[in-house]
This record gives C-alpha cells, structure tokens and sequence, in this order.
C-alpha cells in the first residue's frame, strides 16, 4: 500500500494529548509515526503547514435515506458529504424504507459500504419493528448483522414498559441504546419551540417539556436497568439540568450529545417562515441555547452531532406546518464548532475536537478518533483562516436543505483521508 507523509501541520489529537506542529506519516493504512521532522520518504507527501491535522471526525447520527429514499440522499452520496466536511466515520440510523428492523437491511448497509470505500459506515438497527414502539426487534440478530446500537430515532418509544424491555435485551447483548427523547402528548401538532417566536408567527409549539419529560424517563429506566443508553441530540436546559444530574448520582452507562445547529442557532431562524430552520428537536431559545453551551463547558454533553436529514425540494416548499423537520449538516459541522464555540471562547479547539472524535468512538465502542501509532489513518486536515459563504449549490449532499445557507463560516476541511487513502482534496472527491 502506498504511504503518505502530512508535514508541519498542527496535530491536535486529544485521546494522546497532542497539540502542536509535527508530521504524521502513514504506511499500510495506518499510523506509522508521529512527530517532529519525520525523514522518512513516501509516495504522496502533503504540506500542511498553516493547517490543522486531526482524526477523522465521527458522527454518531445521520440519515443516509438508502434502501428507500435515494431520492433523498444514497450512501454514496452522503458518504461524499461526509468526506467534504473531514468526517470518517458515520452511524447511519435506521429508518430508512424498508427500516432497519431485520438482518436483510443492516447486511445490505454495511455491504454498500464496503463496496463504495468511501467512508466507514456503522448501521444501527431499530428497537421496534417498523419503528411502531410496540413489538421489540429482534435485537440479538441486529447485533449479530453487523448494527451498532439499537435506535428508534426520528420517532421516540412511547410505551414505558417496551423502552424498559429493551433496554433489558440491549444490556443482554452488550449494545448500546440511542433513544430520541420526545413526548408525543406534549409534542402533539407543534411544529417548533414553543415560546415567543412561535406566538409571532402563529405556529403551534413544541414546549421545551416534551423533550424533557422524556430524557428524565429514559434516565430513570437506564439507571433501573444498567443498560447503556446514549440521549440523542439534547437541546433544552431541562434536558442538561436532568443529564447533569445523572451524572454526578455517577450514572455512568448514560451519555449524551447535542447536534451542532443547537448551541449555534436559535429559533430566530424560523422567522420569515424559514422552513430549512424546520428540524426537530427544534431550534430553540436564546436560554435554552446558552445552557446547552454550559452543559458542553463542563462535559455534561459527551459528543456533537449533526443528525444529518436531507430532504428532496419539494418536501421543503410547502407552507411552515407541512414542511418536512430536518437539514442536511455534514459539510458544515466542524465550521460550526469552530465558529460558534471556538472562536467566541466558549471551549477551546481541544475539547471541540474530542466531541467530534474521542467522545463518540468511546460511546459506539469504535477503534477510532485518534492517531495513535498503530491506529487506522483516519485523517482530517483544516484551513482555520478559511472563512467561507455557505453555498448549497456547492454541497456533495442531495440535500439543499440547511439553515446555514448564506452565513459566513470559519473553518473548512481541505482534505481528508481515510484508512492511509486520500479522499477528499481540492474541492474533490478522489476515487481510487
């Protein structure tokens, strides 16, 4: 296999507390050697100099749409976005059509992957069948597939005693649970965060407890259970306060992560009927927005997401109410922890990466996120100074769908490598 010389970029590696300027050669797909003014020759050298050097970012969860809706997004195509924006590693969630309830659908994910060789792709399969919150997977089988974790995500499981149940079975099994935390009571017809600008615009609201109430359940049953449970994409202070709390009783088989439009936006981007601000959980308030950034300053929050939903056009067109939820945000998730969290010194660019790396390796149970010698060459290299106008014509994702579209960002990937082969350079995807 060839081998591959980065020089003079600054390595941040947080799982080996690495932050300065030295070089990273690769052979045989892996790490090799890691320091200052490495000799060795290769095939491919890269000056990074001036650049960033970091793992691969991983992504515990995005919606690749394939089998089903390759309207939407393929995994080919959603694999190209990731690369665009130096993510490695993805968890794909599983309701996609047929859902990933079976062993026909994780195979054929993980079969897809392996033939594109693109990016490394990691199935989850669904806690119920069809996604219905009634009659559990079988979720041994999922496992045995080859899926990651169990999820229902989209849809919460609404039934106490099945959620109690299968946390059971995952405990069983040794898998990890990512529950969506949502009361459909409370929920009920609302469209985004119930407060203020919701009055304005008069659309019906989802209350901040809707969400609350249900990672307090989820939290109680983990606890009762032992069973590792991960809370996907947290966005209110009650949320924090509850996770928080979990935490300090030493509730250590529970995480938790925030999808990055969630400390970077509020639900002022819903005003003038913005329908690529439609998402849920929903854009919320300024408050909720600055307890989510506590909860991540001190690491109640484990991991970022992007919860990357594409969208065909016309699903995006329609009046507020009957627009579908979602954006697509793989191509702009680091430029958003850069410039929302970084940048205004809210964290440092450590503790930004290890959430886009450490954190999630360690709560999928992935050998990933760090450069280690020995370890997989999964490699993201970033342009720092490089401020750019989000542009969705130039997105890889079928998805045009993003609220970022038109605001200024800091921080791009200018290339990225995975397992010592360089995918993603110059603007391009590169194929072997």
């Amino acid at each position: 296999m060839a081998t591959l010389l980065i020089q003079n970029g600054r390595v941040v590696d947080p799982k080996n507390g690495r932050d300065g300027v030295m070089d990273v050669f690769v052979k045989d797909g892996k790490v090799a050697a890691i320091g200052k003014n490495l000799k060795q020759s290769a095939d491919k050298k890269i000056d990074a100099t001036g650049l960033l050097v970091t793992p691969g970012l991983i992504d515990m969860q995005v919606h690749f749409r394939e089998p089903g809706r390759e309207d939407k997004e393929t995994l080919e195509t959603g694999s190209m976005a990731a690369l665009a924006g130096g993510v490695t590693s993805v968890a794909t969630m599983p309701n996609t059509n047929p859902i990933a309830d079976n062993q026909t659908v994780i195979e054929f994910v993980a079969r897809r992957a392996k033939e594109l060789d693109l990016i490394n792709i990691y199935p989850t399969g669904s806690i119920t069948r069809g996604e219905a919150g009634t009659m559990l997977s079988e979720i041994n089988e999922l496992k045995n597939s080859g899926a990651i974790a169990i999820t229902d995500d989209g849809v919460d499981v609404q039934n106490e005693g099945v959620l109690k149940r299968a946390m059971e079975y995952a405990k069983t099994v040794d898998l990890l649970l990512m529950s969506h935390c949502e009361t459909d009571e409370l929920t009920e017809e609302g469209v985004m965060h119930e407060g203020w600008v919701s009055t304005q615009l008069g659309l019906p609201g989802i209350p901040a407890s809707s969400e609350d109430l249900a990672v307090y359940k989820n939290i109680l049953l983990a606890e009762e259970t032992g069973a590792r449970v991960h809370l996907l994409h947290n966005s209110t202070a009650g949320a924090v306060r509850e996770i928080r709390a979990a935490k300090k009783r030493g509730s250590k088989n529970i995480t938790a992560e925030v999808s990055v439009q969630h400390f970077a936006l509020t639900d002022e981007e819903c005003l003038g009927y913005n329908t690529n601000a439609k998402m849920y959980p929903p854009l919320r308030s300024r408050d909720h927005v600055a307890a989510i950034i506590k909860g991540i300053k001190d690491d109640t929050i484990d991991a970022f997401t992007t919860d990357h939903a594409p969208h065909i056009e016309p699903d995006k067109l329609k009046p507020f109410q009957d627009a579908a939820f979602g954006f697509v945000g793989l191509e702009t998730s680091f430029a958003t922890m850069y410039t929302y969290l970084v940048q205004p010194e809210h964290i440092d660019l450590a503790k930004g990466i290890a959430k886009m790396t450490t954190g999630p390796a360690g709560i999928l149970g992935i050998d990933k996120g760090h450069l280690t010698v020995g370890a997989d060459a999964d490699i993201a290299i970033f342009d720092l100074k490089k401020e750019w106008v989000v542009d969705a014509k130039k997105f890889f994702s079928k998805g045009k769908n993003s609220p970022f579209i038109g605001k200024t960002l800091t921080g791009k990937a200018v290339c990225t490598i995975v397992a010592g082969n360089v995918r993603f350079e110059d603007d391009k995807i590169v194929r072997r």
